[in-house]
């Protein structure tokens, strides 16, 4: 039997730019060239994926959320909560450039590569995603593309959200999103995972079968 218990707890406090301000989500982008533009004016191919469309698919993860993008192939060396590499289009993954608020997630070292597989879904609002290369705009590191989770809300407040499936899985996550000023907010975020998950040896094994 695998049992998998987790507690995760993350505070930001993130100060408004261009990133962070939802006006019209169905048809401003900001990632594209870094300023807000209508999302015809952009020449990249460029996909929105709202908060009702994160909802609608009941996805558990970002991992979840970006499998079901155009282009986007994720590779993960486990189950939940274990190291995970995006790659758009066969590029490799540190030629994708992953942004929280506009503001670069890529880890610096060898890799170079983003790892989303501990950032709470719950915390998505919007995401924009630029397929091909952007290295004009942001370098090197955006030969593939550009992913840009966006987390501001429009209206500030705190939500509960609580999930169940099979094999006893439960998810339980509390956040709240308050404004402490003209040009900041804080987010506080608290999430709870639990599975039984499956058996590693199945019953009825070859365990015993030379006794007498």
């Amino acid at each position: 039997m695998i049992k998998k218990a987790t507690l995760l707890t993350a505070f930001s406090v993130t100060a408004f730019s261009a990133w962070a301000q939802d006006t019209s989500p169905d048809t401003l982008v900001v990632t594209a060239n870094r300023f807000q533009q209508p999302r015809s004016a952009v020449l990249a191919p460029v996909t929105i994926v709202t908060r009702q469309d994160i909802e609608r698919w009941q996805s558990t993860s970002v991992n979840d959320v970006l499998r079901r993008l155009p282009g986007v192939d994720i590779a993960q060396s486990g189950g939940a909560g274990q190291n995970s590499s995006i790659f758009i289009r066969g590029t490799n993954s540190s030629h994708v450039l992953v942004l929280i608020d506009g503001v670069r997630l890529n880890l610096a070292g060898v890799s170079g590569s983003a790892d989303l597989s501990q950032f709470p879904v719950s915390l998505v609002q919007r995401i924009e995603y630029i397929r091909g290369p952007r290295s004009a705009i942001y370098g090197s590191d955006a030969i593939g593309g550009v992913v840009n989770i966006i987390t501001t809300r429009d209206n500030p407040g705190t939500e509960l959200t609580a999930g169940w499936g099979s094999n006893s899985y439960q998810n339980y996550d509390i956040s709240t999103q308050q404004q402490l000023g003209e040009n900041t907010r804080a987010t506080l975020i608290g999430d709870y995972e639990y599975t039984k998950g499956f058996d590693v040896v199945a019953k009825g094994g070859t365990g015993d079968a030379g006794a007498a």
